[in-house]
């Protein structure tokens, strides 16, 4: 077909692609001399009704589409020679490639530019997905994404095309259904012809999860018919629960809007979501908190906080003032020396020991097993049962509690991270200091961080089978 001339107007140039029944050509406009594409559908052999269609609604939608990242409608025609019979879609030419291309020519793409990637698109789909009614693509993937030429630390311009499966949210369920969107990264529900915007999130997710691994998603499915792909990545936890959340199979567990799906990419929380998901949350560095788990057992052990500069200050200060009542006691007689001694020396000594050897010596174990969960707090060797045990068919929440601030009569208080597990009545607590160095401990320091808590949170959450939960930081 090259040199052919449609409609007196389009010189054919080459086929960028073909389908049944569809051909995409690059032609040139010889009105303004301008490059474009010109997309025919033929009444021939494989001709379908369906697809008349579906031309003609991509047709109808473009032309009510304006955004920098969408090929513009031109113009459209009938095809009607003794060679061919169809109609023809004109609309504007962006020369850049698509990630399919980039990715068979063997580029690479770091996170920072999957990242740049996601949001651009995301962009996109929230312009389709606000309009009354909605537009929904169908169809994204790979070979539908075009990708400008980098520059500096830019990833390129972004744009998304072909809209021949797009349909709105208006069109009536009546008639046969049509399972439009390419294998691999169609979302469950278009396999029963239904497609909301969730549906182009999942598809979004499964073409990044491409870029990322350079597998096809189909290659990817686990018995369960979930993308698995967190082995094979170097990414960061933050970004694989991302990817994860955005190719849920089931449609109520994924983000329930583009804009909310954008704000958890550009500010992730690391477990945010009020479902059972095998989240990534990556053991810390550095960390000293052990973990062991089995099928049947789990055991977290707490090592003991140490010396810091509050425990350095605070004997310091003990030593100053002991030397300072030991003079003021001597000019007593013996017997109230005595007493004095007990009650200004050998009590204060007592609770500075104890306290001192709590943050060198005490660990703090937690054990959940088939039958119980319990919590004991270990000095030199002796165990101290501070809350009793309870039955582990009893535990029933997962509450992750951040660093936040309250106010108060005495002023603000900074309540420290934490994470409780709740059994029945009962609160089994870790991140804070153990009930008895609340009371006679001198360190400041809390037991874990806030990426331990979130480490040991999901651990707990895939053992019990539970979700987690995370109040409202507020300050």
């Amino acid at each position: 077909m090259t040199n052919q001339i449609l409609k007196d107007r389009y010189e054919i140039q080459r086929q960028l692609g073909k389908n049944l029944g569809r051909k995409t050509l690059l032609a040139k406009d010889l009105e303004t001399e301008e490059l474009v594409v010109v997309k025919l559908l033929s009444f021939d052999n494989e001709f379908d009704w369906q697809d008349l269609k579906l031309f003609e609604r991509e047709a109808q939608i473009l032309e009510e589409l304006t955004h920098r990242a969408i090929p513009k409608y031109l113009d459209s025609f009938k095809v009607d020679s003794d060679n061919s019979k169809g109609f023809g879609l004109v609309q504007t030419y962006i020369p850049a490639k698509s990630l399919e291309e980039h990715i068979q020519s063997g580029r690479t793409f770091s996170e920072a530019e999957v990242k740049q990637i996601a949001k651009s698109l995301l962009e996109v789909l929230d312009y389709l997905h606000s309009r009354q009614p909605a537009v929904i693509h169908r169809d994204i993937k790979p070979s539908n994404i075009l990708l400008g030429d980098r520059t500096g630390n830019y990833v390129g311009d972004v744009y998304l095309v072909d809209f021949g499966s797009v349909k709105t949210t208006a069109v009536q369920k009546s008639g046969t259904m049509t399972v439009v969107g390419t294998y691999g990264y169609m979302a469950q529900e278009q396999f029963g012809g239904r497609a909301v915007p969730a549906s182009d999130l999942y598809s979004l997710g499964a073409t990044l999860i491409y870029l990322v691994t350079g597998s096809h998603p189909a290659d990817l499915l686990g018995d369960d018919m979930a993308i698995e792909f967190e082995e094979s990545v170097n990414l960061s936890a933050e970004f694989v629960n991302w990817l994860k959340w955005m190719t849920q199979i089931t449609l109520k567990k994924r983000p329930f809007s583009d804009e909310a799906a954008l704000k958890e990419l550009e500010n992730p929380t690391i477990i945010k979501l009020e479902y059972k998901s095998k989240l990534v949350v990556n053991k810390p560095e550095g960390t000293k908190v052990e973990l062991k788990k089995s099928k049947d057992e789990l055991e977290i052990l707490i090592p003991p906080i140490g010396l810091n500069f509050s425990i350095l200050t605070f004997c310091f200060f003990i030593i100053f003032w002991l030397f300072i009542i030991n003079i003021f006691i001597q000019n007593f007689d013996s017997n109230e020396t005595i007493s004095m001694t007990i009650l200004f020396v050998i009590a204060p000594m007592t609770l500075w020991t104890i306290s001192i050897s709590c943050n060198l010596f005490s660990y703090a174990r937690l054990c959940i097993n088939q039958e119980k969960i319990k919590i004991t707090y270990e000095l030199f060797g002796i165990k101290f049962n501070i809350q009793p045990s309870s039955r582990r068919n009893y535990i029933c929440k997962l509450e992750v509690v951040s660093r936040k601030i309250e106010k108060s009569i005495n002023g603000n208080q900074e309540i420290q991270p934490r994470l409780l597990i709740w059994a029945g009545r009962l609160c089994y607590e870790l991140g804070n200091l153990s009930p008895i160095e609340k009371y006679i401990s001198s360190s400041d320091k809390q037991y874990l961080t806030s990426p331990e808590i979130d480490w040991l949170a999901q651990e707990l959450s895939d053992f019990l089978d539970l979700p987690i939960t995370r109040d409202t930081v507020s300050s």
